[in-house]
């Protein structure tokens, strides 16, 4: 029986899948975000999320599994998968960081400073309000009930120092597993899907 683990804000109701049906996942909302609590959010970065990630497979006794992470969660399951390689069996990659040039949200953490947490959170929300992909309105409405202020910057901070220093790309493409590197419409000029593709045997699909 493969046991699928969903790591970040997957964008698909699983359950209304037939597809999978009689797999059973794992899905959870990270430290700081949606129903989940932290006691100190300023630890919560992509190593804690990590260290998250192990703690909820060693829970449920799950060994072996396929991996889906979206965004910071492609992230967190980038480093998973690089990590603990003869755990995963496949990965699929939405749209997370792999590369600097697709570090343009947690980069306002570098771009647009604040000292606290509650005025740069403020800040982002709305100049994603205003930006003109087409679900930036939707996405900005419903960050505060996604994540607590106090979260991001260490989120933001370790997504950015990862993005530019910890050669992803290479982590993605050195994967034994099965891989897929997933991306919408709007992110189809990124410069390195080409890449991706040459590389093979397993390529991005939108």
């Amino acid at each position: 029986m493969l046991w699928w683990f969903l790591g970040g804000k997957v964008a698909l109701d699983i359950v209304q899948q037939a597809a999978f049906a009689g797999h059973p996942f794992v899905a959870y909302d990270a430290p700081g975000c949606g129903e989940s609590q932290c006691s100190d959010l300023s630890r919560i970065s992509i190593p804690f999320l990590l260290q998250t990630a192990l703690q909820v497979l060693e829970h449920f006794g799950i060994e072996r599994f396929h991996l889906v992470g979206h965004s910071m969660g492609g992230l967190t399951a980038l480093m998973l998968a690089d990590q603990f390689p003869d755990r995963v069996l496949s990965f699929v990659d939405i749209e997370g960081n792999i590369a600097p040039e697709a570090c343009f949200l947690s980069r306002q953490i570098v771009d647009y400073p604040a000292d606290d947490p509650e005025v740069f959170f403020a800040a982002f929300i709305e100049r994603a309000r205003h930006a003109p992909a087409c679900a930036s309105a939707l996405y900005s409405a419903s960050l505060r009930h996604k994540v607590r202020a106090g979260a991001v910057r260490g989120i933001f901070q370790s997504m950015v120092d990862l993005s530019d220093n910890a050669n992803l790309m290479s982590k993605f493409l050195g994967l034994k597993c099965p891989r897929m590197f997933m991306y919408g419409e709007q992110n189809a000029s990124l410069s390195y899907l080409p890449h991706i593709l040459a590389e093979g045997p397993a390529g991005p699909h939108s």
